[in-house]
């Protein structure tokens, strides 16, 4: 025969209420709802990533919990399966009406790119556009933002930048890389573009040898 024994649940006295309040606040937190309707617009790569951390914080104070976070966490994995199976929908580029066709825009920047170390003139880039000089440099200002020979000065000055940072070569040989007659005529140009010296800029972002430092403080103290 079993004997079954009734264990009444345990009274709480007024002196154990904090104590309870605080084993209730612990219960609270390691328990996981399931998603609610608003956060299904969500990622579920997030949703699976926040359940799965929550899993581990609830695992050594309830199993139970943890195990219902990764059950939910596995019910949304077909979503990302979903997501990536869904073709994916690119912009069209946009053309600015009255500006360069973006085959025209491509072709252009190879050019100037190609040809930084020497001269490039507006004709020519009409050409590789295949308009006339005078509708191109409307167009190319519509395109671009600026007439073509600013934005050949511009990537000139860009290109300088990438040498000075990842080259220690003098002032005087990037001038001549990046298509300009000399290095005065380089300083003056990267002054008028980034308000400071090439010796300067490149000093203050670390990419200048000390054998460069001297050969332009003295080339610009002549130049002054």
């Amino acid at each position: 025969m079993v004997e079954f024994r009734y264990t009444p649940a345990p009274r709480w006295r007024a002196e154990d209420q904090p104590k309870r309040a605080t084993m209730q606040a612990h219960t609270v937190s390691t328990r996981v709802p399931e998603p609610a309707p608003e956060s299904l617009s969500e990622p579920a790569r997030d949703q699976i990533r926040l359940l799965l951390m929550q899993a581990r914080h609830a695992l050594a104070t309830d199993p139970a919990d943890a195990e219902r976070c990764i059950a939910v966490a596995v019910r949304l994995l077909p979503q990302i399966d979903a997501a990536t199976r869904e073709p994916k929908v690119f912009a069209a580029p946009v053309i600015q009406r009255g500006g360069l066709a973006p085959w025209q825009v491509l072709r252009v920047k190879a050019l100037v790119e190609a040809r930084l170390t020497g001269r490039i003139s507006s004709a020519e880039m009409a050409a590789e556009a295949r308009l006339s000089p005078s509708h191109f440099s409307r167009a190319f200002r519509i395109s671009f933002g600026d007439a073509p020979k600013a934005y050949v000065n511009r990537r000139r000055i860009a290109r300088s930048k990438t040498m000075m940072l990842e080259s220690g070569d003098s002032l005087a040989a990037i001038a001549l890389a990046c298509g300009l007659s000399d290095q005065a005529h380089f300083c003056r140009m990267f002054r008028r573009f980034e308000g400071v010296s090439p010796s300067v800029w490149r000093r203050l972002r670390g990419g200048a040898s000390d054998a460069a430092e001297v050969e332009s403080n003295w080339q610009m103290a002549a130049v002054g």
